[in-house]
């Protein structure tokens, strides 16, 4: 069974006008639905899968550029945050390297009175260069989901 059908499969009850396409790297998925991120990401979460193991709840999609990047994360991060974490992958080539992206963006939160802690965060910043798309999530650690054997891990 495909992993698309699978998340489709856990939507549908809630937005029947969901759509998931694979993207060109292995594995990933872009499931677009009217439901907020979190609610997308709890559906899945609850329904029992067999091929989908990770889910990123995204807030924002841009292009691949550096400017780009740390304006939306500048944008999407509350206020008054104190401890960050920023994690980069890259698939592509359309920058030159995650850890760059880490340290500029990093850099950016920083000047902006943030403290950068991957040891204990209380919000990770992902960004996912995906080709010349970009999707970043800003989250708290317990808003990324990780499944073992089809059901939530927790």
């Amino acid at each position: 069974r495909e992993a698309r059908l699978e998340a489709l499969d856990c939507i549908f009850p809630q937005d029947p006008a969901a759509s998931c396409s694979r993207l060109p790297y292995g594995g990933l998925l872009l499931l677009k639905t009217r439901l907020q991120s979190n609610e997308a990401a709890a559906a899945i979460h609850a329904c029992s899968t067999s091929l989908i193991f990770r889910v990123i709840p995204v807030d924002s999609v841009t292009e691949s550029s550096l400017p780009k990047i740390g304006s939306e994360v500048l944008r999407l991060v509350p206020r008054g945050t104190r401890r960050i974490a920023v994690d980069c992958a890259r698939r592509g080539r359309a920058l030159q390297s995650s850890h760059a992206v880490e340290e500029e963006v990093g850099s950016l939160l920083k000047a902006q009175g943030n403290a950068i802690d991957i040891e204990n965060p209380d919000i990770i910043v992902r960004i996912d260069i995906i080709g010349s798309l970009t999707t970043i999530s800003v989250r708290p650690p317990s808003g990324f989901i990780v499944k073992k054997d089809g059901r939530a891990d927790g």
